[in-house]
């Protein structure tokens, strides 16, 4: 016989709202005892509880790749809002292929490799003259047919920057081009560049002792050392200083580990999958537990009995499950 199954996995949406009146429930409150004062202290516990959730270990889908354009001579770089701390970060050099044939309007940046040239395209770099737009990367081998290679969520970057996009595909075609997202907004691109063959070099990350005992931080060279300040914005400062063969063809290629989404409208989702939904409801309900009065007591006990081992099995799983390797240094046994 044969089941009678959804067909479907992890469609469900889970609103705020729902999030908020199942905390409530676990506490024993009624629907009728959900208030709008009651609503509104939910989304404050809410959004500080989901903040809280980066001290404990990183969210795996809160690990977002930056690409940071140097600049010759700058030591401090500020990583965007939200950046709880850093992962990793690389030095990364690149080779400029851009070609001599292009064409620039208002409605698309377009480079042509000519005939029988076609080039793979690992990154971008677009000088803005004007405010960014959502923009999309295309290639195609005839100007008709074009393929969508990369759309970038984040394009924020303010007037007369210079910004890096990495392509999620790199296969080979004569014509590049970039289009604003939507097409009534326009283009303001002063210049833009093709760069291929990316190297990284993880760089060294340091203290605040090491790096504030450097008698010369001025010094010029190629950045290979950072020191994170994880003050109230998140900024980055490199050793040596970015010199000029540096600012020619490096970027800072980063992993920042950044904190959750905001909590938005009530009917807005969180920013968490599905596998996490049952413990927030029950973090959240602990959280209400201090200021709700009408909560049931045996409710309550029942929530913090059971919160600490639903959080164990969260973190632990909270991982990518690939194979580790460790290298053990017993030399000093073995001379």
């Amino acid at each position: 016989m044969a089941l009678s199954t959804t067909g479907t996995v992890n469609t469900t949406a889970w609103d705020t709202r729902t999030v908020i009146d199942r905390a409530y429930g676990a506490l024993g409150l009624l629907p009728n005892q959900i208030v709008g004062e009651k609503i509104a202290i939910a989304q404050d516990l809410l959004g500080i509880t989901l903040a809280d959730m980066v001290n404990t270990a990183n969210p795996l889908w809160c690990l977002d790749k930056i690409l940071v354009t140097p600049v010759l001579g700058q030591r401090t770089y500020q990583m965007p809002v939200g950046t709880n701390d850093i992962n990793r970060a690389f030095y990364r050099s690149s080779f400029n292929i851009t070609p001599s044939v292009f064409t620039n309007t208002g409605a698309a940046y377009t480079f042509d490799f000519g005939g029988n040239n076609d080039t793979s395209v690992a990154m971008w770099s677009i000088t803005w003259s004007g405010a960014p737009v959502p923009i999309t990367f295309q290639s195609s081998e005839d100007q008709i047919t074009w393929n969508t290679v990369y759309v970038p969520s984040n394009f924020t970057l303010g007037t007369g920057g210079t910004q890096f996009y990495d392509m999620l595909q790199q296969a080979a075609q004569r014509y590049w081009r970039v289009i604003p997202t939507t097409p009534t907004n326009t283009l303001s691109i002063s210049t833009a560049a093709l760069w291929n063959i990316p190297n990284d070099i993880e760089m060294y990350r340091m203290n605040k002792d090491d790096y504030w005992n450097m008698t010369n931080k001025a010094f010029l060279g190629r950045p290979l050392q950072y020191w994170v300040d994880r003050t109230l914005q998140t900024s980055i400062h490199v050793w040596p200083q970015p010199d000029a063969i540096t600012v020619a063809n490096v970027i800072f290629y980063i992993w920042r580990e950044r904190m959750i989404m905001d909590v938005g409208s009530l009917q807005q989702q969180l920013e968490i999958p599905t596998r996490w939904f049952w413990t927030i409801i029950m973090v959240l309900a602990d959280a209400l537990a201090m200021c709700t009065p009408d909560a049931d007591p045996t409710r309550i006990a029942m929530v913090q009995a059971r919160l600490p081992g639903m959080l164990k099995t969260l973190w632990t799983s909270e991982r990518d499950r690939s194979p580790f390797k460790m290298q053990v240094g017993i030399g000093v046994y073995t001379r």
